[in-house]
């Protein structure tokens, strides 16, 4: 290869990363109504590798008087925000929440969505606790191997930890995932969020929150993560997969009941997959996040989609042998099908 021609493969490079520079966007985009508000950017710095490693590797911080602490790394990772809500004892208030964005928003394109429900212990007013337990996916949140998504999480107030609670009724009133589901469709509205892969995850009491938000728009959501909760109440769609964490000898949760609705979904053509922990303990949310990679397995998440991997099966990390054991080999199985029909046709 001569001088000049490695000149022009090395300009050929440099213009790619120039225009793949020059379409990304770290910046919000302009609110179109003015109901959001930013308060505060995401502090995310240089992280090393092995820093992301140690503390996704911590065990999640007591609070003094219930439930867990948020991670500062992981509170890091976020943008707060509020939303102007009126209804219940709120007149034009401002409620904060949380916002993962992905780490450069590209012109044109649309991301995945989870939005997140935490459990009771996690309820206050300070739009800090809600990310209690995130520290463990932070390998997917920060760092080169960070993965492209929008994570949306409100907060439950302190004087009102249910999401399905309303302290007053006045009007629409302030049931924490009413207000949860009016921040939801502005995110819809204001961000490039892909309507197809949205899914939502669950925990403890956050369960409810998560049933209510399929049960609303069950044509948006397609996964739900259930974790350390009780089986959902009343219908769901057969097309939103259902994956469940409970540990086997939990005392709050008792597993045996989501053993027999996921059974019982599958029999009645659903979709859902129970992983059991075998611990003594509440605690199935610290396994799911670290050691299962939730969080890679619900962006991949695609309504009505046949290459979404099935409940359990992560492909985050997983070598292209196994992704071919999966997927290429039903897909080449079907392929003399479909050009066999594609013939009769023509």
């Amino acid at each position: 290869m001569t001088i000049k021609q490695t000149k022009i493969i090395l300009v050929f490079i440099a213009s790619i990363f120039l225009i793949k520079s020059l379409l990304a966007s770290e910046e919000l985009p302009v609110f179109k109504n003015g109901r959001l508000e930013l308060l505060s950017k995401a502090k995310i710095s240089s992280i090393s590798k092995r820093e992301i490693t140690k503390v996704a590797a911590e065990v999640s911080k007591k609070h003094a008087d219930d439930g867990y602490l948020a991670n500062p790394k992981a509170k890091d990772c976020f943008d707060a925000l509020g939303y102007r809500y009126t209804g219940g004892r709120y007149n034009n208030e401002l409620i904060r929440f949380r916002l993962r964005c992905p780490p450069k928003i590209v012109s044109g394109k649309q991301y995945p969505l989870i939005v997140w429900f935490h459990g009771k212990g996690e309820s206050g007013d300070d739009n800090e606790r809600q990310l209690a337990h995130l520290h463990y996916a932070l390998p997917s949140l920060v760092g080169s191997k960070s993965l492209d998504f929008f994570m949306l999480i409100t907060q439950c107030p302190r004087d009102n930890p249910y999401w399905n609670t309303t302290v007053s009724s006045e009007g629409k009133g302030d049931a924490p995932v009413t207000i949860a589901m009016e921040i939801f469709e502005q995110i819809l509205e204001e961000y490039p969020i892909d309507r197809n892969k949205i899914s939502t995850f669950g925990m403890c009491s956050g369960a409810v929150g998560s049933t209510e938000l399929i049960q609303k728009y069950p044509q948006l959501v397609s996964a739900v993560v259930y974790i350390s909760a009780t089986p959902p109440v009343g219908q769901m769609p057969n097309d939103v997969t259902i994956s469940s964490f409970n540990c086997t000898e939990d005392a709050h949760v008792p597993i045996q009941a989501m053993r027999d609705y996921v059974k019982k979904v599958n029999t009645t053509g659903g979709n859902a997959h129970l992983t059991e922990i075998r611990a003594t303990s509440h605690d199935a949310w610290t396994p799911a996040l670290s050691q299962h990679k939730v969080i890679a397995w619900m962006i991949t998440q695609k309504k009505n989609s046949l290459l979404s991997p099935p409940p359990g099966v992560v492909l985050d990390g997983r070598s292209w042998r196994e992704v071919f054991i999966y997927f290429g080999i039903p897909v080449c199985c079907l392929l003399p099908f479909l050009v066999i029909r594609l013939r009769k046709r023509k």
